[in-house]
C-alpha cells in the first residue's frame, strides 16, 4: 500500500529536546534536516482509528485489529507482570508492517536536502505561554518558543502485509485499515489546539476496498501456526564450502540490542550473526539449511561496516596509539614501544585498508508508549524510552558459507532483497536492502606451524565457550580447549595448544568479555545470557604437540570455533600480517563524493504545490532579514531627507493600497504629496517606490537561486510578493529613521 498523509495544518512531532537559546521543543527532523512522521506514531494513531472502527462495526473485528497491529498486554498484565500459562496462546507479531518513516517525497526531498535556505522555510517558530487552569491567565515566566512543522505539506510512505491472506481476508484486513485510516484526523502534539490535523489517504491493489463488506460479518484471520520441526539432515556432503558475500545498506536505523541503561536502549556498532541468521533461513526456505546452522554446516559472520569497498574487520585489542604521534600504529603483541613513551590502547573501532580505523555513526531517537485511559506516557506501560541506533546509510557486509553441495546450486540469489533486521522492525526500524556479490576468494593458507611455535589468534566475532563444568568461560585455557577441538574436527588430531599469558617486554594476550542477553522472540521473555571473549581480542598460543597443515588452519577460519557457530560466535582469524608487524603508519580517509544537483520542479510535477509553499515561506523570510539589514545600513527614504518623520510616516496609509490600479494609486501619491515641500520631487521618489514593479527587487537583491525550488519561481514570486516586500522595506527604514532622530534628540538633551 502507498500512503500520503496530507498535513492540513502546522503540526509538531517533537524530539523531546530543547535547542538553548532558541526552541524549548524541537521538531524531529530527519538525517537530511527535514521533519517526518515517524511510523510508531502513525502506528499508534492508525490503530487507536482501526480500535473506533471495529466497536462501531461488531466485536468481531477485534480479531482483526490485534492480527493487523500484533498483540498488546493488558494492563493488568502489566503491573502485575504474570508469566506465560500453560495452554496460553502467544503473543501475535503485527502483520501490518511500515516501510520507514512518512517523509518529505520524491525531488522535493533532494532539492530541500542540497538548498539550507529552503530547508530552514520547513520550520518556523512560534511563541507560547503556559495558562494558570483556575486563573486561566499567563503563569509567569512560562514564555517558550516552539518549532512547527509548516501545513500544507503531503508526505509519503508505503505499507505491506503478509502475503499469507487468501482473497477474502485480503479483503476484510484492507477494508478496517481504510475505515482506521478515513477516521484518522490529526497527529502528533498540540492536537486539541488545532496542530496537526490530517488525512490519510491509502492505494493500491484492492483499495478503496467494497464498502458492503463492512456489513457482513468478516473472515476468520489466519492463525498463527509454529514451523514443523526440521529433520536433521546428513552431515556434510562434500568438501570445502560455498560462500556468499552480502552487501547491506541500512534504509532505516538499525537496532541491534547491545544494553539497556534506565530507559536507554543501546545498539551495537554492527549486526551480529544471531541477527541475520533467521533471515537467511528464512530465505533459503530449506530444512537442510536449519540442520545445517545447529551442527555448524551453515555460518553466517556478523556485518561489519564496508569501507572504500572492503569489509572491515574489529580493531584488535593489541593496537596503540603514541600519544605525541596519532598517525602511528604500534602493535602491543611485538612490540612495547620506544622506552619512555606513553600508549594510549584503542577501543572499539573497525580497521580497514591502510589501517584505519572506521567507527560507524549513531542515530538517537526518542519513543513514548501512550496509555488509552490517561492519553499520556505511564510508566507502567513503558513510558518515554530512547533508542540508539545504527544510522542509516551505512554500508555493512557480511559473510554466508554452506558446506559445498549441502544445497541447491544458485541458493546464493535467494538472499538478496529487502530484509528487516533487529528490534522494532515492523515500523522505524531494521529496513536493510541486500545485495549479493560473487563468491569471495578463499582465505590464504600460511606457512604450517610445528610443536613450539606461536599461534595468533585475532578474534573476529564474540567466542562461546565451555569450561569443564559445561558453563560459559572466557578463560583462554578453555578457549585452547575449544581450539584443540577444532584442528581435531579439521582432521588434524593430536594438536595440543597452552595459551600464552605473560611476557616481559610484549603483551601476548589482551581481550575483553562480552554479556549477550539472549531473548525469546515467540514469547517475548528472556533466556540464557551468553558469555565470553569480545570481538577483537588478541590471544597467543603455543603449539605443545603436534603439527597443524595450511589447510586446517583455513578450515578452521572458515568453520569457526566453539558454540553456535552457525550464528556468527567464534569467528577467528590465524598469524594475520597485522599482528605480526611491530609497527605501522595509518593511511588518511578517502573524501566523500560530492552530490549531485536536481532539477527545479516544473508545473505539474509531483511536488510542485508543496515547493511553492516552501518558497513562499523562504522569500518572506529573507524578504525581512534583507530589510532589517538595509534599514540598519541606509536609508532607502534618504531622498527625502528634508521631511519630518511625522510627515513620511503618512506613507504607511499608502501601503495597504499597492494591489489597487495604477492610476488610483497615483492620485492617492499626488493628493498625499500636495502639501509637502517640492511636492513634485516626493512624487517622483515616492510613485518609484510604490509603482515600480522592480525597484523592491533591486533595492533587496535577494539570492533568488537558492530560494527557488521551481522552474517559474521568480517571476510568480515576485508578482504575488511586490507589495508585501514594498511594504516590510519601507516600514523598516521609517521605524530605524524614527530610532535614530529619538537618539539624536537625547544626545542634545543630554549636553550641557
Amino acid at each position: 500500500m502507498d500512503l500520503r498523509l496530507r498535513m492540513l495544518s502546522d503540526w509538531h512531532i517533537g524530539t523531546g529536546t530543547a535547542a538553548r537559546g532558541r526552541a524549548a521543543r524541537q521538531v524531529q527532523r530527519d538525517v537530511d534536516g527535514l521533519p517526518y512522521v515517524p511510523a510508531k506514531t502513525l502506528i499508534g494513531v492508525w490503530r487507536d482509528a482501526c480500535e473506533v472502527a471495529a466497536r462501531a462495526l461488531g466485536s468481531f473485528w477485534y480479531d482483526w485489529v490485534e492480527y493487523l497491529f500484533g498483540s498488546q498486554r493488558s494492563h493488568f498484565e502489566s503491573e502485575t507482570s504474570q508469566p506465560p500459562r500453560a495452554g496460553m496462546a502467544s503473543p501475535r507479531p503485527a502483520a501490518l508492517l511500515l516501510n520507514g518513516p512518512l517523509r518529505v517525497p520524491g525531488p522535493l526531498g533532494q532539492m530541500l536536502t542540497a538548498r539550507p535556505r529552503l530547508r530552514e522555510a520547513v520550520i518556523f517558530i512560534k511563541p507560547g505561554v503556559a495558562l494558570d487552569p483556575r486563573t486561566r491567565t499567563t503563569v509567569e515566566r512560562k514564555f517558550r518558543y516552539e518549532e512547527m512543522a509548516r501545513g500544507g505539506m503531503t508526505l509519503e510512505g508505503s505499507a505491506e502485509l503478509a502475503d499469507e491472506l487468501d482473497e477474502d481476508q485480503l479483503a476484510c484486513a484492507l477494508a478496517l485499515l481504510w475505515a482506521g485510516a478515513m477516521l484518522v484526523e490529526t497527529i502528533g502534539g498540540k492536537r486539541r489546539r488545532g496542530a496537526g490535523r490530517c488525512q490519510l489517504e491509502l492505494s493500491g491493489p484492492g483499495l478503496p476496498p467494497d464498502i458492503d463488506r463492512l456489513s457482513l460479518p468478516p473472515a476468520k484471520p489466519p492463525r498463527r501456526s509454529d514451523p514443523e520441526p526440521a529433520h536433521e539432515a546428513e552431515a556434510r556432503t562434500g568438501e570445502g564450502w560455498e560462500r556468499a558475500l552480502l552487501t547491506l545498506r541500512l534504509l532505516d536505523p538499525l537496532l541491534a540490542h547491545d544494553r539497556t541503561v534506565g530507559n536507554l536502549v543501546i545498539g551495537l556498532d554492527h549486526a551480529p550473526g544471531w541477527i541475520l541468521l533467521p533471515e537467511v533461513l528464512s530465505r533459503l526456505r530449506s530444512n537442510a539449511a536449519a540442520a545445517a546452522a545447529r551442527r555448524g554446516d551453515l555460518v553466517v559472520s556478523p556485518a561489519t561496516p564496508l569501507v572504500d569497498g572492503r569489509r572491515t574487520l574489529p580493531a584488535p585489542r593489541v593496537l596503540a596509539r603514541p600519544k605525541d604521534k596519532p598517525d602511528l600504529i604500534v602493535n602491543r603483541m611485538t612490540s612495547s614501544g620506544d622506552p619512555g613513551q606513553t600508549l594510549k590502547r584503542l577501543r572499539g573501532g573497525y580497521v580497514g585498508q591502510g589501517l584505519r580505523i572506521h567507527r560507524p555513526g549513531f542515530t538517537t531517537r526518542m519513543h513514548n508508549t501512550i496509555n488509552d485511559t490517561t492519553q499520556r506516557p505511564t510508566r507502567d506501560l513503558g513510558g518515554v524510552y530512547v533508542y540508539s541506533a545504527l544510522e542509516p546509510g551505512t554500508v555493512l557486509a557480511a559473510e554466508v558459507r554452506v558446506r559445498a553441495g549441502l544445497l541447491a546450486e544458485g541458493w546464493q540469489k535467494s538472499l538478496a532483497g529487502t530484509w528487516r533486521l533487529g528490534r522494532s522492525r515492523k515500523d522505524d526500524y531494521g529496513r536493510v536492502s541486500v545485495t549479493v556479490q560473487p563468491e569471495p576468494a578463499n582465505p590464504a593458507s600460511g606457512p604450517s606451524l610445528r610443536e613450539g611455535d606461536l599461534l595468533r589468534v585475532w578474534l573476529l566475532s564474540d567466542a562461546l565457550v565451555h569450561n569443564a563444568r559445561l558453563s560459559f568461560s572466557s578463560d583462554p585455557a578453555d578457549l585452547g580447549r575449544a581450539l584443540t577441538e577444532a584442528f581435531t574436527a579439521a582432521g588434524t588430531p593430536g594438536v595440543q595448544v597452552e595459551p600464552v599469558l605473560e611476557d616481559e617486554d610484549r603483551i601476548p594476550t589482551s581481550y575483553e568479555v562480552r554479556r549477550t542477553e539472549s531473548w525469546h522472540r515467540k514469547w517475548g521473555l528472556p533466556r540464557p545470557s551468553l558469555l565470553g571473549p569480545a570481538a577483537g581480542g588478541c590471544l597467543t598460543f603455543r603449539i605443545a604437540s603436534g603439527q597443524i597443515a595450511p589447510d586446517a588452519l583455513a578450515e578452521v577460519e572458515l568453520t569457526g570455533v566453539g558454540m553456535r557457530r552457525g550464528e556468527g560466535f567464534g569467528q577467528v582469524r590465524f598469524n594475520d600480517p597485522l599482528l605480526t608487524e611491530q609497527v605501522r603508519s595509518s593511511s588518511p580517509a578517502s573524501s566523500p563524493t560530492p552530490s549531485t544537483a536536481t532539477e527545479p520542479l516544473a508545473p505539474g510535477d509531483a511536488g510542485y504545490a508543496e515547493a511553492r509553499l516552501i518558497e513562499r515561506a523562504a522569500w518572506r523570510g529573507e524578504i525581512r532579514r534583507t530589510a532589517e539589514r538595509l534599514a540598519a545600513e541606509s536609508d532607502v527614504l534618504a531622498d527625502l531627507n528634508e521631511l519630518s518623520i511625522s510627515r513620511l510616516n503618512n506613507i504607511r496609509n499608502l501601503l495597504p493600497r499597492l494591489r489597487e490600479d495604477r492610476g488610483v494609486l497615483h492620485q492617492r501619491i499626488a493628493r498625499l504629496t500636495a502639501r509637502w515641500p517640492d511636492p513634485s520631487k516626493a512624487r517622483k521618489v515616492l510613485e518609484e517606490r510604490l509603482v515600480s514593479e522592480t525597484w523592491v527587487w533591486r533595492t533587496l537583491d535577494l539570492p533568488e537561486a537558492e530560494l527557488s525550488l521551481t522552474s517559474d519561481a521568480t517571476p510568480k514570486l515576485r508578482s504575488e510578493l511586490r507589495a508585501e516586500a514594498v511594504s516590510t522595506v519601507l516600514i523598516a527604514c521609517l521605524a530605524a529613521r524614527a530610532r535614530r532622530e529619538a537618539a539624536g534628540a537625547g544626545e542634545q538633551e543630554a549636553r550641557p
